[in-house]
């Protein structure tokens, strides 16, 4: 009998260690109450093929969803503000590390090459 490392089909299988750990950090921070708890969305943007992809904010500008733009969006969520939704993001106590974990995480959830 061996233990087989693949779960059934569950999302966590495709997550790195790293992306894991954003994905817990994320979960325990309050940040699925709004982007869900497998980032698919609702209240907040979906995480889902977020990281590339072309963002509108709210002046109308767009930007890409890189790396950069992504730990500001976490760590200064006043920066710049997604088009669309009218709840604004809370500021958190989280750290550069445990936010880059998070960016980890939304670019797993992403389908397309990276």
């Amino acid at each position: 009998l061996s233990v087989g490392i693949a779960s059934c089909g569950g999302d966590d299988t495709d997550l790195s260690e790293l992306g894991q750990l954003g994905k817990t950090t994320a979960n325990a921070n309050g940040c699925a109450s709004c982007h869900g708890v497998n980032g698919q969305g609702g209240v907040g943007p979906t995480w889902i093929d977020l990281a590339g992809r072309e963002v509108e904010l709210a002046d109308g500008t767009t930007v890409i969803a890189d790396d950069e733009y992504l730990l500001r969006a976490i760590l200064e969520p006043d920066a710049e503000e997604v088009a669309g939704y009218t709840i604004k993001m809370p500021a958190n106590g989280l750290s550069e590390a445990e936010a880059a974990n998070i960016v980890t995480y939304i670019k797993e959830l992403s389908s397309g090459e990276t």
